[in-house]
């Protein structure tokens, strides 16, 4: 071809689009599949920080009424129960510190002589030994509940039915730093809560009924198998769905299912 005067030199050749150069305005494969894997949207670092069941990684906790129902009744119980035992027989009937604290000691000592003058002047080591188990338990409730108020999850004793008080709602089911840890500490108390109070009753019962066995039935019923059996029953629920939450998790199932 000869060239004119307007174009005094050839025409460039024409440039070939490669593979890798995005064209019209298109996103080129690569960028688009770094996007698909996630390496350069902003989005994916907030969604590792977030509690939000939806995204990411990790261990998801139902946070149930009855749980948080239960702590909140038993944790202090215990604590005070666990104090008269350390400070006696200054919480003891006659001792300076008995009263107004642990006043009801004086009658529940007569029911109950693991708690009375007769384990303590016969030197009977089982009510400090539960006393024991019993600080060691209630450092692990208590540490399940810092880190759950930690997460500042709403609506923790809301319950509309049986079903959402013993197996929360999707509005308490959550992900959250060093919750998996929580939920093992919270399943190893419970079982030793149940264990323990197990024991109390097998030690009556390979004892003869040496600390109970003086009561009426009726102060028998109501002063020491109702609020004795309190902690057989409670333990036992949450033994047991703790265990299936955990099991579910190990297993991969779909916790989001259920409502």
């Amino acid at each position: 071809m000869v060239s004119t005067r307007h174009h005094p030199r050839p025409f460039p050749e024409p440039t070939t689009p490669t593979p890798n150069r995005a064209t019209n305005g298109t996103a080129s494969p690569n960028s688009s599949l770094t996007k698909m894997n996630g390496t350069t949207d902003p989005r994916k670092g907030r969604a590792d920080k977030t509690s939000s069941v939806g995204e990411g990684n990790g261990f998801i906790h139902t946070i149930t009424p009855l749980t948080m129902i239960w702590l909140s009744v038993s944790v202090p119980l215990v604590i005070w129960d666990t104090c008269y035992i350390f400070l006696r027989p200054h919480t003891m009937p006659g001792g300076r510190l008995h009263y107004p604290v642990w006043k009801p000691y004086a009658l529940y000592g007569t029911i109950d002589y693991i708690y009375g003058w007769p384990a303590w002047n016969g030197h009977n080591g089982f009510t400090a030994a539960q006393g024991a188990l019993n600080a060691v338990e209630t450092s692990m409730y208590i540490y399940y509940l810092v880190v759950i108020f930690q997460t500042s999850a709403k609506g923790l004793y809301t319950f509309s039915d049986f079903h959402t008080l013993a197996h929360g709602s999707r509005h308490t089911r959550l992900r959250a730093p060093g919750m998996a840890k929580a939920v093992v500490i919270l399943f190893s108390a419970t079982v030793m809560t149940l264990s323990k109070t197990v024991l109390y009753w097998l030690n009556e019962y390979y004892s003869g009924f040496a600390n109970i066995g003086h009561n009426s039935a009726w102060n028998l019923g109501w002063l020491w198998i109702l609020p004795n059996g309190l902690w057989l029953v409670f333990p036992t629920v949450l033994v047991y769905l703790l265990g299936c939450e955990i099991i579910n998790g190990l297993d991969g199932s779909p916790h989001e299912k259920q409502d």
